[in-house]
């Protein structure tokens, strides 16, 4: 032979050298494979090119494929991984300042939920929690400011939070405990509307037609109660509903319709059911 070939064979002899191969030649990986042999052996000169060893193995293929690709991409390639880190740093970072967003307006929460339900003593200290675990105001005046103070924290500077729901309806208490009607409407419609929390939503608007009535304002009420005992995603007991519509229509001489609110409440199988 002349030059000596770059092969791995076994198996079948070729003439004139103590080699065996199987049928299939397998090549050495990115060197060009050139055979002379000996005119009597009857094998010709052959040159595998590029195309040919792509052909003849896939998997190096797409191995010299993609170190192509890599080569001639290398720049922009560099730039869309650093995107993509950056991206993902600024989902993770942003996650976390979320999270720690949400757990300060709920440990605002809680305290101004303290602060609401606080306990009057006349002897306590200016801090809340100066006498104990309990908190303690002198007079409700000071207590409904401190609590105040919590929940427009939440509503402002937080308002995106999950429990601003609930920070803005105990506002819409305290400005009815202060006689502020108008804003407590204001707030309570607020919530009313938020469809994140249903439940809540549902108590302000019944709190909303107990506003209503206690101003006089008793076509409101009724609108309000009217919508909420129609409405099937009301949670809240519906017969609790009509008892308040039966009274309103009540005082407004409708007495026919007061009772047939009462009959269809006990006509649905609600605990009015002694009424049919």
């Amino acid at each position: 032979m002349g030059r000596r070939a770059r092969l791995c064979c076994w198996r079948r002899r070729i003439p004139g050298c103590g080699i065996q191969i199987e049928p299939r030649i397998w090549v050495c990986y990115f060197l060009p494979l050139t055979i002379d042999t000996d005119k009597d052996t009857n094998v010709g000169t052959t040159k595998l090119t590029r195309k040919e060893i792509l052909a003849e193995d896939p998997i190096h293929g797409s191995i010299i494929m993609l170190v192509e690709f890599f080569s001639k991409n290398k720049t922009t390639i560099s730039i869309l991984v650093a995107a993509a880190i950056i991206v993902a740093a600024g989902v993770y970072w942003g996650n976390l300042y979320l999270e720690g967003k949400e757990e300060k307006a709920q440990e605002t929460l809680g305290r101004g939920i303290q602060f609401y339900h606080a306990e009057i003593d006349p002897d306590a200290s200016d801090d809340p929690f100066g006498n104990g675990p309990v908190a303690k105001f002198k007079n409700d005046t000071l207590k409904y400011q401190a609590a105040t103070v919590e929940f427009e924290s939440i509503v402002s500077g937080l308002g995106h939070s999950g429990v601003a729901p609930i920070a803005r309806y105990y506002l819409g208490l305290i400005h009815l405990k202060k006689g502020e009607t108008d804003t407590a409407i204001e707030n309570l419609e607020r919530v009313s509307g938020n469809s994140k929390s249903r439940t809540l939503g549902q108590l302000a608007r019944q709190l909303l037609a107990r506003i209503h009535v206690e101003s006089g304002n008793y076509e409101d009420a009724r609108n309000v109660l009217q919508s909420m005992i129609k409405d099937p995603e009301v949670e809240l007991p519906k017969e609790e509903l009509r008892i308040q519509l039966s009274r309103i229509l009540a005082v407004e001489g409708d007495n026919e319709a007061a009772v047939k609110v009462l009959q269809e409440g006990a006509a649905e199988g609600s605990s009015l059911s002694p009424l049919r």
